[in-house]
């Protein structure tokens, strides 16, 4: 496997548990890994410029500055930064947030596995990913 091939991921949650297990998920998928983890968006802003991921996968609850403040700093740092926000808020109001934050894709908590990885493969590609399983109100 090429390393142009290999979709690198630092994954920001507050969740130990969740870090191990999204961690297991991405590893056991061709092309795909882990590069770093963070328990917190200051954590994740600090460690982003010395491992340089593909992606971020972000949740938006989080202890300190919270998720929608670790994207806008995350795009700061780098304008071009790939982020994947992995939350069970399922709003289409803090989605419409999270994008205008600067976020590339956003995924609900509930979605498979499969569209977990298919998310991070269309947001590492430069593609917009929004979970197809968003309700239809705005709240």
């Amino acid at each position: 496997m090429s390393q142009e091939d290999l979709i690198t991921v630092m994954l920001v949650d507050d969740h130990d548990l969740v870090r191990v297990g999204y961690r297991m998920l991405l590893e056991s998928y061709p092309r795909m890994t882990v590069v770093a983890e963070a328990d917190d968006g200051e954590s994740a802003c600090f460690q982003y410029g010395n491992v340089n991921p593909d992606v971020v996968v972000l949740d938006l609850s989080m202890p300190g500055i919270g998720g929608m403040e670790t994207i806008r700093r995350l795009r700061a740092i780098d304008s071009a930064t790939k982020i994947l926000v992995f939350s069970m808020h399922d709003s289409k109001l803090i989605v419409g947030r999270a994008i205008d934050a600067g976020a590339s894709g956003y995924l609900v908590k509930g979605s498979t596995a499969e569209k977990m990885v298919d998310a991070i493969r269309q947001v590492s590609a430069g593609n917009t990913y929004l979970n197809r399983d968003l309700p239809s109100d705005t709240g």
